[in-house]
């Protein structure tokens, strides 16, 4: 059943009800006119006072039927336009949602037009994110100060069970505790609505609204409405992941056909053109000059760099980072390693603190590809150290570091075509809004660090874990 048509029922039963306590009165008025119509047709000494009488409840009968009748066209209009207010509050905002695309859109849009239609003190959106975290996302009207504070908190046993067992929380024990559960402005709060948002059995957030003043007089009508609110909104919420969803996997589609054409085409191409020139370098050895044999030989050992460059490529098209994690993909990247090389590679992790969203985790695996095949094709090193380290508040650090042969770092004023995967490494690192260094000198190894704050208390887009890989 629509808003609107809850809305009209809801008119209705009052209507009916007021309808019937009209003709009670009524009947009850003329009842008693017929009472007195007797009492004059049968009394001869006191005809003329109850004629008066009856006229009396004839005046009276015509009174009450005006007064019913003006009463009931009053409460009808009033009806009327609380219908006609809810559902233009509701359109307003829906539709101006509704213009939305990306999910933050969505949601920066609901509340800043549900502040304006309700002419609420301050809206606010709070959704659970991964690891079970009740986030603060956006909002209109919300205190600079309570924002710069504590952002997300961990779902309890209690949280979870008033968000389940309610559609909208207002009553001083339930409000009072979830505004400071969600650390929010606990003064005066018996203004606040708590709307948790409830999408096929699951609990996707909640939404607090701080009125000013009601926008509806009706409690029934304005919960009526509260509930719609919330329920448009769970829609666009899946509507958005879906979308990403759909896009992501038009991405990770894209990228395996792209793999799968490289490894049909050119891989098989550059596969069959080292064969034949190690053929000819095996077919010459006997009689050719040395000049010709070490001329073959570098375009033997340039066509296996171009093909392991190759394999590279459609690797990093086919990696599923979303769903094995970022500590997973490392491991199966060294593990490629050490069966590609005699190289010793140590890695040590703490990393259990850390839940970044799969498109932060991507940008991270990248960084450390780009640093391990530095090190096998160029540095010639015999021992390589990861370290991943994750503390309670956030602060990530990445260690790669070796004892190969090291290089210049290049100068700003080198020719831009120099180093190019270092500055993708240093963008990729101003993404995740850290810093990446990078130590080296010849004969001397490399050591390459990354540092980075991703927790509620940075100024990192919360809507990051719930955007799309794009990397």
């Amino acid at each position: 059943m629509s808003f609107s048509e809850r809305i009209y029922n809801e008119v209705k039963q009052m209507s009916i009800r007021h309808l019937f306590n009209c003709i009670s009165a009524l009947f009850i008025l003329l009842f008693t006119l017929i009472l007195s119509s007797l009492w004059l047709v049968n009394t001869e000494t006191n005809q003329m006072l109850a004629l008066t009488f009856q006229i009396i409840l004839i005046i009276i009968i015509f009174i009450s039927i005006s007064y019913i009748a003006l009463t009931n066209q009053k409460k009808q209009a009033e009806n009327s336009q609380q219908q006609h207010r809810a559902q233009q509050i509701l359109y307003n905002i829906t539709s101006a949602v509704n213009t939305g695309r990306a999910l933050k859109e969505i949601l920066n849009l609901f509340c800043k037009n549900t502040y304006e239609e309700l002419q609420a003190l301050n809206v606010s959106i709070w959704l659970i994110t991964e690891n079970d975290w009740l986030e603060y996302i956006t909002g209109s009207g919300i205190d600079p100060k309570i924002v710069s504070q504590q952002r997300r908190i961990k779902i309890t046993r209690e949280l979870a069970d008033t968000l389940i067992n309610n559609s909208i929380i207002h009553d001083n024990k339930h409000v009072t505790r979830l505004a400071e559960i969600l650390q929010c402005d606990v003064s005066d709060d018996n203004r606040s609505y708590y709307l948790p948002l409830h999408y096929n059995n699951r609990t996707l957030g909640v939404i607090r609204i701080k009125s000013s003043r009601l926008p509806l007089s009706h409690q029934n009508d304005l919960y009526e409405l509260f509930s719609a609110l919330a329920e448009q909104l769970c829609n666009s919420i899946e509507k958005a992941k879906q979308n990403q969803e759909s896009r992501r996997m038009i991405i990770m589609q894209e990228r395996s056909l792209i793999a799968n054409e490289l490894h049909d085409s050119l891989a098989q191409t550059l596969a069959s053109l080292r064969f034949q020139v190690r053929v000819l370098d095996e077919t010459l050895q006997p009689t050719a000059e040395y000049q010709s044999i070490q001329g073959i030989e570098q375009v033997e050992n340039s066509l296996d760099e171009a093909y392991s460059d190759l394999r590279e490529l459609i690797a990093h098209c086919r990696t599923p980072i979303d769903k094995q994690g970022l500590i997973q993909a490392v491991e199966k990247l060294i593990s490629r390693l050490r069966k590609d090389s005699s190289t010793h590679i140590l890695l040590q992790e703490e990393w259990d603190n850390s839940d970044l969203p799969p498109n932060l985790e991507m940008h991270i695996f990248r960084i450390v590809q780009e640093a391990m095949n530095n090190i096998r094709k160029h540095s010639n090193a015999k021992n390589i150290r990861l370290i991943f380290r994750c503390d309670e508040n956030g602060h990530h650090h990445i260690l790669i570091e070796n004892d190969g042969r090291g290089f210049e770092i290049p100068k700003e004023n080198d020719h831009p075509g120099k180093h190019v995967g270092l500055s993708i490494m240093n963008e990729r690192a101003n993404y995740l809004g850290g810093e990446l260094r990078v130590e080296s000198e010849p004969d001397e190894g490399t050591r390459i660090e990354l540092d980075f704050t991703y927790s509620s208390d940075t100024n990192n887009d919360p809507l990051q874990r719930l955007s799309e890989i794009s990397s």
